[in-house]
């Protein structure tokens, strides 16, 4: 899980929220800090100085087990047709090709009689 860091755009500024003159009267645009979130992981090190090219081959097995139960858990959520959803789905599936087969069938025969006529 990332966590995010604060870190200060001026650490000299200790802190203090600085609006500039300009934008003090208007509500919104001054009320911004000047802070910018980095993500970290949970040992306290930035993502990108903890990559995983310094994983250990435990980890690595660690990861697979980790993310393997989570793929499980995530078909475990699947909602799986029965027998009677298959059969409806597939014949919908079917009569549709079928329908499509014909509509071509017949365009093409069409086509094919039209271009005789014009080349003769």
């Amino acid at each position: 899980m990332v966590e995010t860091n604060q870190e200060s755009v001026g650490s000299q500024l200790k802190k203090k929220k600085v609006t500039s003159k300009k934008n003090a009267g208007k509500p919104g645009e001054g009320d911004k800090p000047l802070v910018k979130k980095l993500p970290v992981k949970k040992d306290g090190k930035s993502a990108k100085t903890a990559g995983s090219a310094g994983a250990g081959k435990g980890q690595t097995v660690a990861n697979m087990k980790k993310f393997l139960k989570g793929a499980w858990n995530e078909l475990k959520k699947v909602h799986w047709p029965n027998r009677r959803e298959i059969l409806a789905f597939t014949s919908v599936v079917l009569v549709a090709v079928g329908i499509v087969a014909v509509l071509i069938f017949a365009i093409d025969g069409l086509l094919s009689r039209l271009l005789g006529l014009v080349l003769r």
